[in-house]
């Protein structure tokens, strides 16, 4: 022992080794182990609100926002307005929102967090990762709304993201800033289910990395969101963040103690839910994917739905897989 002590390598890795014993021993505290829907249930109202205790956002009003109506662009067959609306009175969010042209009846309805980076301009505007999904969804008739995460984008006063700062600033003032967004993203959903052009039974959330941590928080804490797509981010603590740096976004204080990635994904069920994975991804691995998915497909086995979760590992990178998305939505959606 007393040679390990001087072994650089020991010493290198003696606190990730401590991390991971802590882990095995001390992780997970909050998952589902019963073997009925009936105890699921039970399990899920009481885990739900563990969730939102450790986002820490109680503090926070529940109110619609007014949108305002900044500008407007024509396309073929769908309008793209650029909007505002106010959720505190310090905080105000841009935001796109696409509407199809002539609708006759309430429509699908899909929120498009976005991921890290350039905010909502990157979501619908460049060429890369995103495919701008939210147009691809307007031109086959959805209603989109891409909102602008406090952070980044038009919200960051760098315009390269302060993740980090307001991370750490609200861990000390007592809060989360996944919490704080995760909390603007219902906010959008009270936007939503107030216009005419919604139909509120038909509400979906798609993300890519970023976008599809918070598509995970909210479709798990918020019933409002009926379908949902974690696109290149459902894989697990152990996997990701647990296992080497990360941007702050996925640390949550307390989170992993009570649950994994899987975890917060069964209080979706038994709702729709697809899991995007990317065979060249590099930090978000598609067989941590996988082992995720085999979990939650034993639970939706046991509540009897097992088509209503799936996994789409693709041919690809960190990246929003469009197709396969739409076709998910279109399956639960136009039924």
């Amino acid at each position: 022992m007393l040679a390990a002590q001087f072994d650089p390598d020991f010493t290198k890795n003696a606190f990730r080794n401590y991390l991971k014993e802590f882990y095995a021993e001390h992780s997970r505290q909050m998952k589902f182990c019963g073997n009925t829907p009936e105890l699921f249930g039970e399990w899920k109202d009481s885990a739900r609100q563990r969730v939102l205790e450790l986002l820490s956002i109680d503090h926070l009003p529940v109110k619609t926002p007014e949108i305002q109506i900044i500008d407007e662009v024509r396309y073929d067959n769908y309008t793209m307005q650029k909007i505002q609306y106010q959720t505190l009175p310090e905080l105000v969010v841009p935001a796109y929102l696409f509407i199809p042209e002539n609708c006759s009846s309430p429509l699908p309805t899909l929120l498009c967090p976005p991921g890290h980076g350039n905010g909502i301009n990157q979501v619908i505007e460049e060429e890369g990762a995103y495919y701008k999904y939210p147009h691809a969804f307007a031109a086959a008739g959805y209603i989109a709304l891409v909102p602008e995460h406090i952070s980044f984008g038009e919200r960051s006063a760098s315009g390269h993201g302060e993740c980090g700062f307001d991370h750490e600033a609200l861990n000390l003032l007592g809060s989360t800033v996944i919490g704080y967004r995760m909390w603007e993203l219902q906010r959008s959903l009270d936007i939503l289910e107030s216009l005419p052009q919604v139909d509120s039974n038909r509400i979906g959330c798609a993300g890519l990395s970023l976008g599809g941590e918070m598509t995970l928080y909210l479709a798990a804490c918020d019933p409002r969101i009926k379908v949902a797509c974690v696109s290149c981010f459902l894989t697990s603590f152990k996997g990701t963040f647990l296992k080497e740096p990360h941007c702050t976004c996925g640390y949550v204080p307390k989170m992993a103690r009570d649950f994994e990635h899987a975890d917060i994904a069964s209080l979706i069920a038994p709702n729709p839910l697809m899991i995007q994975a990317g065979t060249l991804d590099p930090q978000f691995l598609a067989e941590d994917a996988t082992e995720a998915y085999t979990e939650l497909s034993e639970l939706y086995q046991m509540l009897d739905v097992t088509d209503l979760v799936t996994l789409d590992i693709f041919e690809g990178g960190h990246e929003f897989h469009l197709d396969s998305a739409l076709a998910w939505f279109e399956k639960w959606f136009r039924q």
